[in-house]
């Protein structure tokens, strides 16, 4: 299509105040902002720090994976402050592990206790006070039988075939934490909760040639007798468990820098397989890791500029395979699937990178608010792309989500992107599709003006903690108090119920004095489910097209299940569109006519009764003789031929009976000579 000749002035993509010149604006319903309950079940305590021990010099040295090559020994110390009163044991998360030994404050428990399930139960030797802080000190020996938690792989593992043809097989022996949603308790005890972060310190005993990747900053590498090396890592920033991770093996490992402007700089640590750091060959038939990393200080400079300063002391992404996952955005050392090295996995890199702020900054405090999480770092992925391509490549890959949401149909019009199942916790279209267009529509609603400061609010209003759902509503409402929909109408539709508005929409076009036109147009919400809402309130932007490049926006909430608007066009509306990239919808316009109707034809058209149902009668009337047909189009366009003959000048009467249609609005058109010389609607009911 030409560049269309501008009416009315583009849309501002900020929030009006006041009608621009040749926008309307109609004023959505307002709603009272109340916080829904909270949904952590918190317990009684508060973890303020993790000092972890593990002992994987056998776990490497060995050689099998059977359960008995899987053992390994550790030790986790475990700071705690009181927050209730009459607290008499402490309740941690543990599974396929058995306690050695179990200190509280230096009190050993004796025998120590075991774990029931997936809990451990540590009774307390007193009743301590609300505030009081205990150190628990837990010895215990993993035995996980299959990779949960913990992942181990032997040397020359065979994975597949790789892109090329290749066969592709375990290069060294692995073993690597994966914990996301709640298997940290497979590998350590802990209160495996995302709300509850703390400060963690990692030690890790290794053979000679391992590397440990993990959290935080690497304080101390150190050799012990018998070729035993130890890494201490200690992030210094409260981290929950499902971030914390451990990566050993034997990596080539080697450091770049993000550098700014003003001279600081983020150390960027990478760790892969010695034949995968670098290949002269990009075509993605070779792994080559510093091809596959080259955008990263570039991204990093991207999301600074939306989203602030890179929060903490290093960045770095550990390679691993198999890998059941892309990638995983533990705090500061990224698991990636060692598939991504070979160069075309830009977007995952850019995804995971932008967790570190959107995940890891700050973490969704319960699995309901997931979409928190994967939504804004899925969305990152086109503000990444817009940053470096253009506004065009931004919006491509936003369509690319709304495209993979509604693949997902129907079942996405019955999940909410709050509380998914944990068996759909990571729903592709709707965990990260949809709610990427959640956080897209929030920028479309408010403009970037207001929107990215009210973002950046947010993260700092809860810096290196956790937030719900319910948490973003009030810190936007706190920096943006009357927006365009109100923010309870506007997350209770789209966050916590489903589904999308289907929009269908009937014009109408009728002449008016001085070369003028009336247009009404219905709109009607015809999306359907227990869990979507019957009406979708949002502003949507009628867009009207001439025939010569003419072009008038207006601008309207919706808040009716069927709702009218009415304007005058200095045009006749050769066709109808609507902001379809600003609003996640589906919509059909029933089609007006190609070309105007022949001015002064004396052409006349009806269909009675209106509506018709099962049968009804066309009424035409020919100026002049000549070849006649009358068709029939559908909202999608598709053309059906009713009548087809030569007319006399006169009336006529046709009978219309087809039972066949389906049940909504029609247009009817009168054609004499091959020109169109009248319109009308057809509400068809069988």
């Amino acid at each position: 299509m030409a560049e269309a000749q501008l009416i009315s002035g583009e849309l501002p993509r900020t929030l009006l105040p006041e009608p621009a010149a040749g926008v309307y604006w109609t004023q959505g319903c307002s709603r009272t902002l109340e916080r829904r309950p909270s949904a952590i079940r918190r317990r009684p305590y508060d973890v303020l720090a993790y000092r972890l021990q593990l002992n994987w010099v056998e776990l490497l040295t060995r050689t099998g994976t059977s359960p008995a090559d899987r053992v390994f020994r550790g030790v986790n110390t475990i700071v705690v402050r009181i927050d209730s009163a009459n607290v008499q044991a402490i309740v941690l998360d543990a599974a396929a592990m058995t306690i050695d030994t179990v200190t509280v404050n230096g009190t050993p428990i004796v025998p120590p206790p075991q774990p029931v399930g997936d809990a451990l139960t540590i009774p307390l030797p007193s009743v301590p006070s609300p505030a009081d802080t205990l150190t628990l000190r837990i010895a215990y020996t993993s035995r996980t039988s299959r990779n949960v938690g913990l992942h181990l792989y032997p040397k020359g593992y065979y994975v597949g075939r790789g892109p090329a043809g290749d066969s592709v097989v375990v290069e060294e022996r692995i073993a690597y934490t994966m914990s996301e949603p709640e298997d940290a308790r497979y590998w350590m005890p802990c209160n495996d909760a995302p709300y509850d972060k703390a400060q963690a310190e990692i030690r890790v005993l290794v053979p000679e040639g391992f590397e440990v990747a993990s959290n935080g900053w690497l304080e101390e590498r150190r050799q012990h007798p018998g070729g035993v090396w130890e890494y201490v890592w200690r992030d210094t920033v409260p981290i929950p468990t499902y971030l914390m991770s451990v990566t050993a093996s034997r990596y080539a490992h080697w450091v770049e820098y993000y550098e700014r402007p003003d001279g600081s700089r983020v150390p960027l640590w990478y760790y892969v397989w010695a034949p995968d750091v670098e290949s002269p060959d990009t075509s993605g038939a070779r792994y080559n890791a510093r091809y596959a990393f080259r955008s990263v200080p570039r991204m990093m400079q991207a999301y600074e500029s939306y989203f602030g300063r890179y929060p903490f002391v290093k960045y770095g992404m550990a390679a691993v395979q198999p890998f059941a996952y892309g990638g995983m955005e533990h705090q500061t050392m990224t698991t990636i699937n060692r598939s991504w090295l070979r160069g075309f996995a830009e977007l995952g890199i850019a995804h995971e990178l932008a967790h570190q702020w959107l995940g890891d900054l700050v973490s969704c405090a319960t699995w309901n608010d997931i979409w928190l999480n994967e939504g804004g770092a899925s969305w990152s992925e086109a503000l990444w792309l817009e940053w470096a391509q253009g506004e065009s490549a931004y919006l491509q890959r936003m369509r690319r989500f709304r495209d993979s949401y509604l693949e997902g149909m129907p079942g996405v019009m019955e999940l909410p992107l709050y509380a998914p199942p944990m068996s759909q916790l990571f729903y592709y279209p709707t965990t990260y599709a949809k709610a990427a267009w959640v956080y897209h529509m929030l920028r479309r609603l408010l403009g970037d003006s207001l929107f990215f400061p009210a973002l950046r609010n947010y993260m700092e209003r809860h810096r290196y903690g956790s937030a719900e759902t319910e948490d973003l509503l009030e810190s936007l409402a706190r920096d943006v108090p009357a927006p365009p929909v109100p923010w309870r109408t506007f997350f209770d539709q789209w966050v916590y119920s489903a589904g999308h508005p289907i929009l269908e929409i009937v014009p109408s076009v009728s002449a008016l004095d001085g070369n003028t036109y009336l247009v009404r147009c219905l709109l009607r919400q015809r999306q359907e489910g227990t869990a979507v809402p019957q009406v979708f309130v949002m502003p949507f932007v009628l867009r009207f097209f001439g025939r010569s490049g003419e072009r008038f926006d207006y601008r309207v909430i919706t808040r009716e299940r069927e709702q009218w608007v009415e304007l005058t066009l200095p045009f006749f509306p050769d066709s109808i569109g609507l902001n379809e990239e600003d609003v996640l919808c589906q919509v059909s316009v029933a089609p007006v006519s190609v070309r105007e109707p022949v001015e002064g034809s004396g052409a006349l058209l009806r269909v009675l009764p209106q509506p018709v149902v099962q049968e009804g009668t066309v009424e035409y009337t020919l100026p002049r003789s000549g070849q006649v047909a009358l068709e029939v189009v559908d909202i999608l366009g598709r053309r059906t031929v009713l009548y087809t003959s030569f007319g006399q000048q006169g009336r006529y009467r046709l009978p219309l009976h087809r039972a066949h249609w389906a049940a909504g609005v029609y247009q009817l058109r009168l054609w004499l000579d091959g020109e169109c010389v009248a319109t009308t609607l057809l509400q068809w009911q069988p």
